[in-house]
């Protein structure tokens, strides 16, 4: 399921290689860096598919870079609001304005893991 989990998060593979090689915890992503790879990825898919179609993938898409985000009200319009490019950046702006260096996912905390017991 990790690529699932990818998806909207490009730091995951970071931070599971990082707990299991060290245990070190590497921290969250802010919803600044995820407002990033959200529009460099943005930019990518509309310049393969064009920005008719590029948008409307990515309207499916873009909700998942601030999937921990459940305080912004604005990221839930990205799934059904923009039309073009410049509609899904004045978007995501928005909520980076809104929100810009708050952490995305839970609040960090220890966990327990089946192999802290060995």
């Amino acid at each position: 399921m990790v690529a699932r989990g990818g998806i909207g998060n490009p730091n995951l593979l970071k931070q599971i290689d990082s707990w299991f090689r060290s245990g070190e915890r590497v921290p969250n992503p802010t919803v600044r860096q995820q407002i990033a790879w959200c529009k460099e990825l943005s930019e990518a898919v509309i310049e393969e598919k064009g920005e008719t179609i590029g948008v409307k993938k990515l309207r499916s898409i873009a909700p998942k870079f601030l999937s921990g985000c459940r305080w912004s009200v604005s990221r839930k319009r990205l799934a059904t609001e923009p039309e073009t490019k410049a509609d899904l950046f004045a978007l995501l702006d928005a909520i980076e304005e809104e929100s810009g260096d708050r952490t995305v996912g839970r609040p960090e905390r220890d966990v327990a893991c089946a192999h802290d017991d060995d």
